[in-house]
C-alpha cells in the first residue's frame, strides 16, 4: 500500500498540486507547508484503466467506474457509516526572521467525479486558525469527517480540499494562498461489507 502521508508540497499521489496566490499574500505562498495523513483507514482503494477495486481484510469489491490518469493509485479506504480521520501539519518554512503567520486552514470535502470534477458536499467544511506560526514552527491539527449513511452518495473516490489562507492583522481580510486537495475513498452503502 503507497504511504498514505501525502505531502503537499510535492505530487500528491499523481495529482498535480495546484498554489495559488492572490493580492500581497504571495511572498508567503513558498514559507506554508502542509501535510495530510489519513489515520486508521479500513482498507484500500486502488485505481486503474481497468476501473476501482475495494479491499479490506478478506472482502473485495471492483467496479468499473474509471477516472483520469492522474487519479490512478492506491488511496485509503472509509466505509460508510464510519469516520474519515485526518490530520493536517501546517509548517512556516521560512529559516529566519521573526514575523509570525496567522493562517486560516479550510477542509472542504467532495465527491470527485469521473471527469474529475468536484461534486457534492460530504459533511460540513472543517476551519481552524493557527495564531502566529513563527519561522520554523509547525503545528498539527485533527480533524475528522462523519460519512453519513446517504443513499445518494455514490462509490469512488472523493477529496479534501485543503485551503491555506494567510490573514492580516487587524483585518478582515485573508488571501488564498494554496489550494491542493488530498485523495480518498468510501464505497456506496450497497457495495459496503455488512459491519
Amino acid at each position: 500500500m503507497r504511504n498514505s502521508l501525502l505531502v503537499f508540497s510535492l505530487l500528491l499521489v499523481g495529482v498535480p498540486v495546484v498554489v495559488q496566490t492572490q493580492g500581497k499574500h504571495a511572498g508567503e505562498a513558498a514559507k506554508i507547508s502542509a501535510e495530510v495523513s489519513f489515520l486508521s483507514p479500513a482498507g484500500t482503494t486502488r485505481t486503474d484503466a481497468q476501473g476501482i477495486t475495494y479491499q479490506s481484510g478478506g472482502w473485495s469489491y471492483t467496479e468499473p467506474k474509471i477516472y483520469p490518469q492522474p487519479y490512478w493509485g492506491s488511496f485509503p479506504l472509509y466505509f460508510v457509516g464510519q469516520a474519515m480521520r485526518f490530520q493536517v501539519r501546517l509548517s512556516n518554512t521560512a529559516v529566519k526572521g521573526e514575523k509570525p503567520f496567522r493562517v486560516r486552514v479550510q477542509a472542504l470535502n467532495r465527491v470527485l467525479e469521473t471527469n474529475g470534477a468536484l461534486g457534492m458536499e460530504i459533511g460540513p467544511m472543517k476551519e481552524w486558525i493557527v495564531e502566529d506560526l513563527r519561522p520554523g514552527e509547525s503545528s498539527m491539527r485533527e480533524f475528522s469527517i462523519d460519512i453519513v449513511p446517504d443513499p445518494n452518495l455514490p462509490s469512488g473516490l472523493d477529496v479534501t480540499k485543503v485551503r491555506i489562507l494567510h490573514e492580516n492583522q487587524g483585518s478582515a481580510d485573508a488571501g488564498l494562498i494554496k489550494e491542493e486537495i488530498a485523495v480518498w475513498c468510501p464505497p456506496a452503502l450497497k457495495d459496503s461489507p455488512k459491519r
